[in-house]
């Protein structure tokens, strides 16, 4: 089912709710892909409905740019993922004249991926939907980690009745992360990016052996990074508390990193909450690549 307004959107979640049906959530802007299907199936395996929202928010994208999807392409593939309804909206509806509302946490939202992310406009993008559909639980991949665990914050800190669940990342069977950015690249140019996610499992790796030099492991991941199309903007290991740079590993953390190519950034980035996971690496799901071209 589709829901191509606010009004119509809220009315179905009103049904719902009177009936004491479970929702999860899982929130977009559009553009679906293999990694948001992961999250939609989550949400549909453990809850009665499953909502899928889909706007491209353009508060957190650059300015002047335009969001390239294909609503009818995303309905489908999210009600084949097992969606109930996808719910859509656009600017009109979503920042009529006078929106003024961001969600505030300080300076956390540019700590991680800087200001090039907007990081705060897609946090306060997410709470907003999580306040309209009023989910029992909504759904966030570890591919976005710091949107992850700000909107987790969010939730705790402003009293809303939402479980916040992370999804593990989906990868290419390279280790390329699945994001909708990755459309602009070719077969060639996944298969060199593919280095990010080997450098920073390198760190884990050796983190796990006991380094515990943050200068020393990340000269180590940066001697295994070769670009010839990227160019290397960072690499950093950091608080997953509070997104701060470390000197020396301890739990959580997150390794991070990005590269940019035809003016697009794109992000790789391993979570590391516990022990469990800094042996055995994170749970990631794997896909196989595109045809080459």
């Amino acid at each position: 089912m589709h829901l191509g307004c606010l009004s119509a959107g809220k009315a179905f979640i009103r049904e719902v709710a009177r009936t004491g049906q479970t929702i999860g959530t899982v929130h977009t802007l559009g553009a679906l892909h293999h990694g948001h299907a992961e999250l939609i199936r989550r949400a549909a395996s453990e809850n009665d409905v499953a909502i899928v929202t889909v706007y491209p928010n353009k508060t957190q994208l650059r300015p002047g740019g335009s969001y390239d999807f294909d609503l009818d392409a995303d309905i489908g593939h999210a009600l084949r993922a097992g969606a109930t309804a996808v719910i859509s909206s656009n600017d009109t509806e979503m920042f009529p004249p006078g929106y003024r509302t961001f969600v505030s946490q300080g300076d956390y939202h540019l700590r991680l991926d800087g200001p090039e992310a907007y990081l705060k406009e897609a946090v306060t993008g997410a709470i907003r939907w999580i306040c309209y559909a009023r989910p029992t639980r909504s759904y966030f991949g570890l591919k976005d980690i710091g949107q992850a665990i700000l909107v987790k914050r969010a939730v705790a800190d402003l009293l809303l009745d939402c479980e916040i669940r992370f999804v593990p990342t989906v990868r290419y069977r390279n280790g390329v992360p699945i994001s909708s950015r990755l459309r602009r690249f070719s077969r060639s140019e996944l298969d060199e990016l593919s280095c990010l996610f080997t450098a920073l499992n390198h760190s884990r790796k050796e983190i796990a052996q006991g380094a515990s030099s943050v200068k020393d492991l990340l000269a180590g991941a940066t001697s295994q990074i070769a670009f010839r199309q990227f160019k290397l903007d960072f690499v950093r290991i950091v608080g997953a508390d509070n997104f701060e740079d470390l000197e020396q590993v301890k739990l959580p953390f997150i390794i991070v990193a990005a590269a940019t190519a035809h003016g697009l950034r794109v992000f790789d980035s391993i979570y590391i909450p516990d022990q469990d996971t800094l042996l055995n690496g994170p749970p990631d799901v794997w896909i196989d690549l595109p045809e080459k071209s």
